[in-house]
């Protein structure tokens, strides 16, 4: 049981099959899906997803959850515009950054992943790690969704830092994306 303390003590909300089969030191993996089993049923875990499992106590961190799911994933787009205040219509789903673009859904919200290129998805610039979850920063956030987007409005555009959102956009490697962006801060 002291497993059970140290689990519910924990800031994450979300643990995979392999983060607890190595909380609980067993390396049979029979023997620990039955042990799995017995959580779930006793009302310590809730199976959130095939092999994603939380607490039955502790609210799910959807960000945290979305990016355990799909590895190597930021938040990004619309719900990282959000969070940083770049926009301001609140959206329950989840945007990733992500090696494809799908849908999924998943308790009472859809996590939508979008394309992009390799060598932008796998750049860490300006992506924020805590720990728990990677987003996007608001100026990441912002190229990401005017690369795939286009033409897109957005509410409270001088929270960007200008010189940050240049720097950047070397990640791109698009004139079009440039002269685009450029457009965007020159209207102010």
């Amino acid at each position: 049981m002291n497993i059970i303390l140290n689990l519910s003590q924990s800031k994450n909300s979300i643990f995979s099959f392999d983060e607890l089969q190595n909380i609980f030191s067993m390396s049979n993996k029979q023997v620990f899906k039955n042990k799995l089993n017995y959580l779930t049923k006793s009302w310590i875990l809730e199976r959130v997803t095939k092999w994603i499992y939380g607490l039955k106590w502790k609210e799910i961190n959807k960000f945290e959850l979305a990016n355990k799911i799909y590895s190597p994933s930021y938040i990004s787009f619309f719900t990282a515009l959000y969070h940083h205040s770049i926009i301001f219509q609140y959206e329950n789903d989840i945007y990733l950054a992500y090696k494809k673009t799908d849908t999924k859904k998943i308790l009472d919200f859809e996590i939508k992943l979008k394309c992009l290129k390799k060598d932008i998805l796998l750049n860490p610039s300006w992506i924020i790690n805590n720990g728990y979850y990677s987003i996007a920063s608001a100026e990441r956030a912002f190229l990401d969704t005017v690369y795939l987007y286009w033409d897109i409005h957005f509410d409270n555009i001088d929270k960007l830092n200008y010189e940050k959102v240049l720097k950047l956009l070397e990640i791109y490697n698009s004139k079009s994306l440039e002269k685009k962006v450029k457009s965007y801060f020159n209207n102010k």
